[in-house]
């Protein structure tokens, strides 16, 4: 086994020259301390009981500043490697090590273009599929992910364990990984162990599915095996502020559980009965039996595209720009999560800031910004409602297509209710947002009430100080009723910090100075080639505005259908025009937008194609005259909640096609409604 030269002790003192470590941490741990007591004081809406106003422990400094370690001390190559399978990507992490780690993605992945976008590598390529397949039986798969896991720091011996590696380093984890061997989040697994130096452990019980509810045995059950793997790692974990402080759980299991709190961790909410639950299960997890946490939790889970695009996303892309958005009144305990204050401490700190409050935050404001793609890498929301809606300003009702369409990746911190009740449900909000690119979310499973939120405020100058994104948006113990077990759950990478721009200098290595990814092929050159062979192959239209626009050069991509419309080259406008919706979109170029959907196949008119047409044309309907548009949008109506869609559409039937027009589509919508239920929401509306 060789290691490299790298002692984490050194660099801590180097970073700060002539100081104790210890006392840099203590020193931004006062400052949280202090804003926490004065955040804390009255932040809690009438309903909630008050949490108390002391200063929280070291450990979350400690831990993002041990996240932070690491990074500084991780080469990150100007590269994005793009698989067709998951044995190939498994391959390509493989490939890691302590000179050099790069963005692994499938190239199948709708989130690859908003990466690439963001991440700005100066080499793109694709590689062929390799002949290295994984193997069914689970024992030798756990063997080649931990061994992936293992090659990033260092390790050249098969049989030397992942404890010998970091011990050899002087590097003590901050947490650790786990994972099911035959789960599809399985690469978010490897790729956290390998980017963040944890140790990769696996639990194979079957749990239900993510949608659904964790019985208190199941529950109990899981606890048990994390403390197990725990143990197994041979690192302190029984409570915060030793080795493991926080789990990356990279799997499937309910979002939702049943169990019964122990007194000391039971949130009682006067007026309310304390019950069983649902309680998020990510909260009820990592505690000992007296219901006292050992360590915070982040979740992944999903197929191995977006599993491994959500590690990628917090291992490799920069938060910079952060926007906040709040629809609630400035008064009572609704002015504590006000995000005017938040903003300028964010702007004060480097980064780019925006937020929008009162009639800034209205329905109407609100589906203005949809104009295409929306740019920050964070996003804090205010609102509140079901799983099925969010409320903005003066209590105007949003529904999960109202969700933005992401530039990038971003992270979400949503106060409200329900939003991630079941987040494997694109018709949710929480499910919606997934399904847009955010990789990072705080949210509640169920009724939480307001005072379970962080206050924007308080998160933002945690984050400030290094604590973890996730870790920033709970209670910590000590601070109130609020931190026992309770319903907001967190999704993402509990590890992911978010630090002022600039204060944790990633070390780059140029992509020619990297060694070449064998069997490489240039995603430019293919995308030129395909440029090139349009005349005697049109069918490669598509294939070109795919990969321009996965290059970030929507530009170029908009130039060529452009160029395909002109020349009527009607099937290669045809064939191109799935892979020219996103461009188009991004550009606001609603026209040509909507020339491109009437040209789309009807299996390729989806729920993400319907929804862009919607956010493209909403605010301009005033404005359009052409019935066949009008009729086009009638046509698309959403399910399930077609009322919605049905309300803003009403007056613009009835001005182009006469009056009566609206209320006759709400009669016809009524008689062929699913259930009741949507009956007697059509029925408003007459």
């Amino acid at each position: 086994m060789t290691m490299p030269n790298i002692s984490f002790t050194s660099i801590v003192l180097r970073r700060f020259p002539g100081r104790c470590p210890v006392l840099v941490l203590f020193v931004c741990m006062s400052i949280i301390s202090a804003e926490v007591a004065g955040a804390s004081r009255g932040s809690e809406p009438p309903t909630s009981p008050s949490p108390t106003a002391s200063a929280p422990p070291p450990w979350p400094v400690l831990l993002g500043a041990k996240v932070a370690l690491c990074q500084r001390n991780r080469p990150v190559v100007s590269r994005v490697v793009l698989v067709p399978d998951p044995d190939t990507w498994l391959h390509e992490v493989a490939r890691w090590s302590p000179l050099g780690q790069w963005p692994v993605l499938f190239e199948s992945d709708p989130r690859a273009g908003a990466f690439i976008r963001a991440f700005q590598p100066d080499e793109i390529v694709r590689v062929p599929p390799t002949d290295r397949r994984l193997p069914a039986d689970p024992t030798p798969r756990k063997s080649l992910m931990l061994a992936a896991a293992k090659i990033a720091w260092g390790a050249v011996e098969p049989r030397v364990t992942q404890r010998q590696i970091f011990d050899a380093l002087g590097w003590r984890p901050p947490g650790f990984v786990v994972t099911a061997a035959d789960d599809p989040a399985w690469p978010a697994a490897v790729a956290l162990a390998a980017g963040r130096g944890l140790p990769l452990a696996f639990i194979e019980d079957e749990l239900g599915p993510v949608g659904g509810e964790l019985s208190e045995t199941a529950l109990r059950g899981f606890e048990r095996r994390l403390q197990a793997a725990a143990e197994a790692t041979g690192y302190e974990w029984e409570n915060l502020g030793d080795d493991l402080d926080a789990i990356a759980i990279c799997r499937a299991m309910p979002g939702r559980c049943r169990t019964t709190p122990p007194a000391s961790a039971r949130v009682e909410v006067p007026g309310r009965p304390s019950g069983h639950g649902p309680y998020a299960t990510i909260d009820a997890l990592a505690r000992n039996a007296n219901g006292d946490r050992w360590a915070y939790a982040g979740w992944i889970f999903g197929d191995e595209a977006r599993s491994a695009s959500m590690a990628m996303s917090s291992l490799f892309l920069q938060r910079r720009n952060v926007w906040l958005v709040s629809g609630y009144p400035k008064t009572g305990g609704w002015a504590n999560y006000g995000v005017e204050k938040a903003a300028v401490e964010l702007a004060e700190s480097g980064y780019a800031s925006m937020f929008f409050e009162g009639e800034k935050a209205s329905i109407r404001e609100w589906r203005r910004l949809l104009l295409g793609t929306i740019p920050p890498d964070m996003l804090y929301l205010n609102s509140h409602g079901n799983s099925n809606e969010f409320h903005l300003f003066q209590d105007a009702r949003a529904v999960p297509q109202d969700m933005p369409f992401c530039e990038r990746p971003m992270t979400l911190s949503m106060v409200h209710s329900f939003s991630l009740q079941q987040p494997d449900n694109p018709e949710t909000v929480g499910g919606r947002a997934l399904r847009r690119g955010v990789y990072a979310y705080i949210g509640s499973v169920d009724e939480p009430y307001l005072s379970a939120f962080i206050p924007p405020s308080l998160q933002i100058l945690r984050l400030r100080a290094g604590v973890p994104f996730l870790l920033a948006g709970r209670w910590w113990p000590n601070q109130g009723t609020m931190s026992g077990i309770w319903k907001i759950t967190t999704i993402g990478d509990p590890f992911m910090i978010a630090p002022p721009p600039d204060s944790v200098p990633i070390p780059w290595v140029a992509a020619d100075q990297a060694p070449p990814v064998p069997g490489a092929i240039s995603v430019i050159e293919d995308a030129k080639a395909a440029m090139k062979s349009l005349e005697e192959e049109p069918a490669r239209a598509g294939e070109a505005i795919r990969l321009l626009a996965m290059l970030g050069q929507d530009e170029i991509a908009l130039q060529l259908w452009d160029r395909l419309v002109a020349d009527r080259n009607l099937p290669a406008v045809a064939l191109a025009a799935p892979e020219v919706l996103d461009p188009l979109f991004r550009a606001r170029r609603w026209q040509e937008f909507l020339q491109a959907y009437e040209r789309l196949p009807r299996e390729s008119r989806d729920a993400d194609a319907r929804d862009m047409l919607w956010h493209l044309l909403t605010p301009r309907l005033s404005s359009i005259r052409a019935a066949d548009t009008i009729m086009l949008l009638r046509s698309q109506i959403r399910d399930p909640q077609v009322e919605v869609d049905l309300e803003i559409l009403m007056p613009h039937l009835d001005r182009v096609l006469g009056a009566g027009a609206g209320l006759a589509e709400v009669v016809r919508r009524i008689d062929a409604a699913p259930n009741p239920r949507r009956r007697a929401a059509l029925q408003k509306l007459r």
